[in-house]
């Protein structure tokens, strides 16, 4: 590599790099404009001009063109920070994107620096493993604050590390063995083509990062209530038969629970839409205080809520069901009525293996709560003769539904 013509290396990576640049601004534009990709792309595109500037004067390239050819590659490094920092949320810091190239043409004001390898390879090598480091910290930070990004985050970590580390051997290499004859050190050539590989590969690996968040998230948003942020009617037949199959086969019970808001149209038709947006929110809420890590929330329908509950028997989804409505009853949403709730409970394998037969019989068991006056509970439970009663006596307070129903 050291053989190699450094202009020679330059002019053939400079296509590259504007292309590739222009082509991840573009992808930045499009859709949601993530400024991840954005300051990616302006990333590639300086370092294209900065290479662009350094054969713009064949003669007497390097004296001319050292103070930008530096301090575009340094802003390309800063552009890389603050794209890392982007992806997770966080704002611009411009003053430290500034810092790096202006220390570096302040530095080429001394004619001393211009003309010593040693100066100028410390020198940009401090700065690159400044930003670098700074790349790595904000990723790995932005990334341990949310779980789901750790993986997306091994490449470019890995990608970013290596660079630091060959950034670092070259400048431990140029400061021992001290100056060189000539403007170049011998060791160019390959700095040039490592960094030409470190941006384009930094650039890949922020663009799987990128599309693997978007594909979450659009994940997210198929599987999920846009209200509530609960699963919706899909996830639960999606990710609800594995997890009753999966307890099943354990040999362990599962309580699914159907949760129905009582006079939830007349609270629509009286306090607004908006109000019953707000109820059916401040309910998904409720629901996540009191259920399990494991259990899985699901807006069914309308004001319908699903809780499906493995490792749970009967006398745990009662105890669950009056949890709900305890902390319905303590809930604040300043409407015209209190709020109330009425549960149907089943339990597989006793009420049934498959989900939808779990499904229509908790359903029984919500009309026949509703029927008993509202705001209560009921288990279906499986009589003699194969027809479906419920039996729940409602524990706490007065009220409609306070008597237990026979089985």
């Amino acid at each position: 590599m050291n053989s190699l013509d450094a202009r020679t290396l330059l002019i053939a990576e400079i296509p590259v790099l504007l292309l590739v640049g222009g082509l991840i601004i573009v992808a930045s534009l499009l859709g949601r404009r993530d400024r991840t990709l954005g300051w990616t792309g302006a990333a590639l595109l300086l370092v294209g001009m900065g290479f662009l500037l350094g054969v713009a004067d064949p003669l007497r390239a390097w004296e001319r063109s050292v103070a930008g050819f530096g301090a575009l590659l340094l802003l390309a490094h800063a552009c890389i920070w603050t794209g890392v920092r982007a992806f997770s949320g966080r704002p611009a810091r411009w003053v430290w994107i500034a810092a790096g190239p202006l220390i570096w043409c302040a530095l080429c004001l001394w004619p001393g620096f211009v003309s010593s390898g040693v100066a100028r390879a410390v020198a940009y090598g401090v700065s690159t493993l400044a930003y670098t480091g700074a790349s790595l910290w904000a990723l790995g930070v932005g990334a341990g604050g949310q779980g789901g990004k750790i993986r997306l985050a091994v490449l470019p970590f890995s990608i970013l590390l290596l660079h630091g580390v060959l950034t670092a051997a070259r400048m431990a290499v140029a400061a021992v063995t001290g100056p060189e004859p000539g403007l170049l050190r011998l060791d160019f050539p390959m700095a040039v083509f490592e960094g030409m590989l470190f941006f384009i590969g930094v650039a890949f690996a922020v663009l799987m990062m990128v599309g693997a968040r978007a594909e979450r998230r659009y994940r997210h948003a198929a599987l999920h209530d846009a209200l509530t942020d609960l699963a919706n009617r899909r996830a639960l037949f999606e990710q609800g038969g594995d997890l009753l199959q999966a307890a099943l086969s354990r040999g362990r019970s599962v309580a699914l629970l159907m949760c129905d808001l009582d006079r939830f149209k007349r609270i629509n038709d009286d306090c607004g839409h908006e109000t019953g947006d707000q109820v059916l929110a401040a309910f998904a809420g409720v629901l996540r205080r009191v259920v399990r890590k494991g259990d899985l929330c699901v807006r069914y329908g309308g004001e319908e809520f699903i809780v499906l509950s493995p490792d749970m028997d009967a006398e745990g989804a009662l105890g669950l069901a009056e949890r709900i409505r305890s902390q319905l009853r303590q809930c604040d949403c300043r409407l015209c009525e209190p709020l109330s709730v009425s549960i149907g409970i089943v339990c597989a394998p006793r009420g049934g293996t498959e989900l939808s037969q779990l499904l229509a019989r908790a359903d029984q068991a919500m009309y026949q709560a509703k029927e008993a006056g509202r705001d209560c509970a009921r288990l279906w439970m499986e009589d003699a003769g194969g027809e479906a009663s419920a039996a729940v006596p409602r524990n706490g307070g007065g009220g409609p539904g306070k008597h237990p129903v026979d089985a």
